[in-house]
């Protein structure tokens, strides 16, 4: 049973020794007598025209506060040390991508608002498309429960 999380969000617009982005989900609980099997997330580059990169950027949870509204590089949430996934090869503009996603690392925040980061220490930012595109755009937190 696949069920996506709720749109992300990404706030962008940090130094470029420190590219990140944070798309917002909250994923639903598990359903009774099932546990999460998968986690996958996906998301479009941008049509901008160096959008996609060439870098890998990890995908960490945000541990840390944060509002879209009052984030800044000053206040840039804190993040866990543990990286669930990685996105390589997502080059390619206006384009949909996916990482699978170690859903362990996931299972404690099913139910509740998380944010995970995308982050690099590359050159080579990547740009997604966030809550305010179509909704076909948006990235997703996919995930597949199973049975216990």
């Amino acid at each position: 049973m696949n069920r996506p999380g709720r749109p992300g969000r990404t706030r962008a617009g940090f130094p470029a020794s420190a590219h990140r982005s944070c798309p917002l989900f909250t994923p639903p609980p598990a359903p009774a007598g099932r546990v999460l099997r998968s986690a996958r997330l996906t998301f479009r580059t941008s049509s901008d025209s160096t959008a996609g990169s060439a870098d890998s950027h990890s995908i960490v949870p945000v541990t840390g506060a944060w509002t879209e509204s009052a984030v800044t590089y000053s206040t840039r949430p804190t993040l866990s040390t543990s990286v669930p996934g990685t996105i390589t090869g997502a080059s390619a503009v206006s384009t949909d991508h996916s990482a699978d996603l170690d859903a362990t690392a996931l299972d404690g925040a099913l139910g509740s608002v998380t944010s995970l980061a995308l982050t690099s220490s590359g050159t080579d930012s990547l740009r997604i498309w966030s809550s305010e595109a179509t909704a076909a755009c948006r990235p997703q937190l996919v995930l597949t429960f199973g049975d216990e």
